[in-house]
């Protein structure tokens, strides 16, 4: 069958008007508009999921806007916008930046602004906090480990720092010299990093460990007992439960063995592991992998030649075994794909030229230009719609007739 402008049928309650690849406009009973799309310039599209999240992009990818709840961000080329409560302007937080020269904001309350290298403090800067500086690189100071507050100043940046805890547990003047006291070792440095020692005082692990880089390292426990040579190229130790590791150099060969798991590797060139229910392996990491799992409530398994292949499979089962299929995902780029998923249902489509899966704002900006073909069924439906160049053909088929069967 086919319908004029693509306006073909969705499920009960939901409806889109298509013309082509380039305009598309969707709506759903008691909701409004969930959906307007002007390719490529404007797409606005509303979440399955989560009613209340958006997503906005004109002329992507300059431009993204998107509505989280009551958090709202944007991005205009390489300037940021976020605030996390768009209606209580007066106390909410919020962060303006033009990476790296500009940046300002409130956290928490307050204020804070910098302008890159000249002068800066901000609260939070990736995983550190209280990030400040003044004519950068001569002087940076930062935070880290959270309620500790281990401080570490830099003059002039990177060679020299100075870092400290407020009950001065650790001290370094880095790269000379550093100090560190912790519940369950001592640790020091002199002349960073040819020397490094440790001291165990564990109630269950004691011992020693030194590293004189680049010749030599020893570990000495009564947990574990290890050589190394030119450190981190040759490497041997045991502990005290099993395990075994062997480096033959790093990172070409590297071996580990303890009871439960048995793994040989060459860094992301080559690998392959078992353990317990997991095993797997690897070439050109994360480009090909195989690896799966097997216990008695699900099996869980995936294969990625990228970008051609992706094969990925869940299946759970109940107390009597029997299996169901909870999640399948297959892909052979740049040609078709099909994904099942238990709660929203199963999708086919063709062709799927972007070879990363299943990216939203590609989803909404470019995907429609290049897929001619889809196929949707709904979560427990039996009924499959068919859909050829965005909705001009379209026809349905029924699982249950054991054939496809055209309405």
């Amino acid at each position: 069958m086919t319908a004029s402008a693509g306006a073909a049928p969705d499920p009960a309650g939901a409806f889109r008007f298509r013309l082509g690849p380039f305009f598309e406009w969707g709506s759903r009973e008691g909701e409004g508009m969930t959906r307007l799309a002007v390719r490529p310039f404007f797409a606005w599209e509303q979440s399955p999921v989560r009613r209340v999240d958006r997503d906005m992009e004109l002329l992507w990818p300059l431009t993204h806007f998107a509505w989280r709840g009551e958090e709202f961000h944007w991005r205009v080329l390489m300037t940021f916008w976020r605030e996390a409560d768009r209606t209580n302007r007066r106390s909410r937080d919020y962060s303006l930046s033009i990476p790296p020269i500009w940046t300002h904001g409130r956290d928490e309350g307050e204020n804070y602004w910098g302008l890159f290298p000249v002068y800066g403090k901000l609260p939070k800067f990736f995983m550190l906090e209280d990030f400040q500086w003044a004519l950068f690189p001569f002087w940076l100071r930062y935070r880290t480990d959270g309620s500790r507050r281990v401080m570490r100043d830099y003059f002039g940046w990177p060679f020299f720092s100075l870092k400290y805890d407020p009950d001065r547990t650790r001290w370094a003047l880095w790269p000379l010299y550093g100090t560190k006291r912790e519940p369950d070792y001592d640790a020091r440095f002199i002349l960073w990093p040819f020397w490094n020692d440790q001291t165990f005082h564990a109630r269950r692990h004691n011992g020693h460990a030194w590293c004189l880089w680049p010749i030599c390292e020893r570990i000495d426990a009564d947990t574990e007992q290890g050589w190394g040579l030119l450190p981190p190229l040759f490497r041997y130790s045991t502990t005290a439960d099993g395990a075994r590791l062997i480096r033959a150099p790093w990172p070409l060969f590297e071996r580990y063995t303890d009871p439960r798991e048995s793994t040989w590797k060459s860094w992301r060139f080559w690998g392959m592991t078992h353990r317990g229910t997991r095993d797997g392996w690897w070439f050109l990491y994360p480009l090909a992998m195989h690896k799966r799992q097997q216990t008695e409530v699900q099996r869980t398994r995936l294969t990625r030649f990228w970008p051609f292949y992706l094969g990925e499979e869940v299946v759970a089962y109940d107390v009597r075994g029997r299996g169901r299929v909870q999640k399948q995902v297959f892909r052979l780029w740049p040609f078709y794909a099909s994904s099942f998923h238990e709660e929203t249902g199963e999708e086919r489509r063709s062709l799927i030229l972007f070879p990363i899966h299943d990216v939203p704002v590609i989803e909404r900006n470019w995907a429609p230009f290049w897929t001619f073909y889809t196929a949707r069924r709904e979560a427990g439906s039996d009924e499959t719609l068919h859909e050829l160049f965005w909705g001009l053909i379209w026809w349905r088929t029924h699982r249950e007739a054991g054939e496809e069967e055209a309405e």
